[in-house]
């Protein structure tokens, strides 16, 4: 059984706090051609990308909000956080994985779930400073000849979240104020 160290994660209450062992399955899922692992017990479900309406003055990360069994729930773009150009599939045929965070369900834009499976995790203990998406990442592992990126689901929230945050406060200051030419 293989544990990450305390200081591994600046998130409180991460799932990297967890241990990792060798018969934990994973939502095995892409993006673009990015392969990547989530733990299953993570995820809510898996659906056909529903409407999303669109957060005015918002960061491009944040697709925008949607209804999903009577809950709004925020939709993160996976591609806008980790700042990787890549080509995804087209909007009406990507799918929306709901996951339970800290302060309740929320989505992450994917193209298309792969499937459940128990993969053999290698875990890193490297985590840059500068490069944050480092810290939502808990290590890599195969699954059919694809190497995947194990993410940390709740890391991945306060990561998008401060992303936010900072987005927002800023949108605030006279430079970035929206004029009306009406």
């Amino acid at each position: 059984m293989t544990t990450l160290p305390a200081s591994r994660n600046q998130y409180p209450d991460s799932m990297s706090q967890l241990s990792l062992d060798h018969s934990e399955r994973f939502c095995v899922f892409r993006s673009g051609g990015i392969w990547f692992g989530i733990p299953a017990l993570a995820v809510r479900s898996v659906s056909p990308r529903p409407e999303i309406t669109p957060a005015p003055h918002s960061d491009p990360m944040l697709k925008g909000l949607c209804q999903i069994q009577n809950e709004f729930i925020a939709v993160v773009s996976l591609q806008a956080l980790t700042q990787i150009q890549y080509e995804t599939l087209p909007d009406a045929e990507q799918q929306l994985l709901t996951i339970i965070g800290p302060q309740g369900p929320w989505g992450l834009l994917i193209d298309e779930a792969v499937s459940l499976a128990v993969l053999e995790t290698s875990i890193s203990t490297f985590s840059n400073h500068q490069d944050n998406w480092s810290k939502v990442t808990l290590g890599s592992a195969t699954f059919q000849s694809q190497v995947l990126q194990i993410l940390d689901p709740t890391a991945i929230y306060f990561y998008a979240s401060n992303l936010l945050d900072m987005y927002w406060q800023s949108a605030g200051q006279p430079e970035f104020q929206l004029t009306s030419n009406l």
